[in-house]
């Protein structure tokens, strides 16, 4: 439970976010759907002075097409994402992990830029975003950063998110004709963040294959050498011995030990791979 005083602002622009984030720096958190804060909050792992709540900044709410790539602003919600006809066709695989976001409350409620600022190595979106070479847009009262999500995503909950930065936008590369994606993940039950999960991206030239829930971020492979940018029975073998190299030692916790997940790490990192590759061929 939550036990000290919280000063609470609800601004209506970004603009004046970012003022009050510059005046109050590590004082201050910022609160989209309140999915992953609040239980942290709860827990007492974040005992944050003041909340500033980005339910009422309309302008970082939309889907946009930017030509190559898909604009995501940070206060979208999860439902959208799962109901935008530009994400299903230009970025089927984005959908698809967003199907396994939390449940419905959490999905109407959450958002996506609070889901990958919290950084959970077994978020649903993480492995997808660095599968697909995605890129973060950071802002501040001092200016703009872009950086790809992989330099983003720095430990275990923490991000390259300064005090007085929020996270504006996510770019997203489109699924090019003749590539195929998917996303597979392992979890007790229907709702819960997994055990271990696999976004995998199959193209003519292309094999590439990311896996989270076994570091402080996701694994990214790139098997397009091992597999001639083909898959079929023998290079999925090859795949096997690749990924279980490539992830090393993972963390254990109550899910899954080390071995336990180093195991399912090669299993989903294998079906995500002959899924995107069936979605190429099709």
């Amino acid at each position: 439970m939550i036990t000290q005083e919280i000063a609470f602002h609800a601004p209506t622009t970004t603009a004046e976010a970012l003022e009050l984030l510059a005046r109050h720096g590590d004082d201050a958190k910022i609160l989209g759907g309140g999915m992953s804060l609040v239980p942290t909050m709860n827990l007492g792992l974040a005992r944050p002075e003041i909340l500033i709540s980005l339910n009422k900044v309309e302008e970082l709410a939309y889907i946009e097409d930017r030509g190559s790539e898909i604009a995501i602003g940070g206060r979208t919600r999860h439902r959208a994402v799962l109901d935008s006809p530009l994400v299903a066709a230009a970025c089927p695989v984005l959908a698809e992990a967003c199907r396994h976001v939390g449940d419905v409350q959490v999905r109407n409620r959450g958002t996506v830029g609070g889901s990958v600022a919290h950084a959970d190595p077994a978020a649903d979106y993480l492995p997808v975003l660095v599968v697909l070479g995605a890129t973060i847009v950071v802002r501040s009262t001092r200016g703009e950063r872009t950086m790809p999500v992989a330099d983003f995503l720095v430990d275990v909950m923490y991000t390259a998110l300064e005090p007085d930065e929020l996270l504006a936008e996510i770019r997203v590369p489109k699924t090019t004709p003749g590539t195929g994606s998917a996303y597979r993940r392992l979890a007790r039950v229907e709702g819960s963040f997994a055990i271990v999960n696999a976004a995998a991206v199959v193209g003519p030239a292309v094999v590439r294959v990311a896996i989270g829930g076994i570091a402080a971020k996701p694994v990214l492979v790139d098997l397009t050498a091992i597999t001639g940018g083909g898959v079929n029975a023998a290079t999925l073998d090859a795949v096997g011995a690749v990924v279980r190299e490539a992830v090393g030692e993972p963390y254990g916790d109550l899910n899954g030990d080390p071995e336990y997940r180093r195991e399912m790490a090669v299993v989903f990192a294998r079906r995500a791979i002959e899924a995107a590759a069936e979605r190429a061929a099709g």
